[in-house]
């Protein structure tokens, strides 16, 4: 290779043998092939496609966070819900995955699936003993008051 020097520049030259030569037949060969494989209108239903899958994956997720939220009013709250510009934010966001991924989870983390369900059991396990004995005491509270009520109305009556 021949290179130049003009100060601190250095420029390389590719030998002749090198250099591309297209006549005007190859590039006409050339722009007709490209011609041959573009498809304007294919382009456009492929592009009509991915987002009507896109818009049917976001209503997917939009289903399970329905059912999230009426599981948690259940466990939790009963006026809890999610924030309707959130959710469909999450959706927005999640859509792309499940089309992408469709119903398995991405490679990198298929190998840990196990785990995962068993970490998602134990703690629905957690959640559940916790909202049970939640309910529980609530019970003893509301009996004990009204242990409470029917002797003082009985104390009352006995007063009287």
């Amino acid at each position: 290779m021949n290179t130049e020097q003009q100060g601190e520049i250095q420029t390389e030259t590719p030998p002749v043998d090198m250099v591309e030569n297209h006549n005007e037949q190859d590039e006409r060969a050339f722009i007709n092939s490209l011609d041959d494989d573009f498809d304007p209108e294919l382009s456009q239903t492929e592009a009509k496609e991915q987002a009507l899958e896109t818009d049917a994956a976001a209503g997917i997720v939009c289903v399970g966070l329905m059912t999230i939220e009426q599981t948690m009013k259940t466990m939790l709250h009963p006026r809890f819900k999610f924030d309707p510009e959130q959710c469909e934010a999450v959706a927005t966001k999640v859509a792309p995955l499940i089309v992408k991924y469709g119903a398995n989870p991405p490679p990198w983390l298929a190998k840990y699936i196990d785990e995962i369900m068993a970490v998602f059991a134990i703690g629905m396990l957690g959640l559940s003993s916790f909202m049970q004995v939640k309910q529980l005491k609530a019970e003893d509270i509301a009996q004990q008051a009204k242990e409470r009520e029917t002797t003082n109305r009985d104390n009352a009556e006995v007063a009287a």
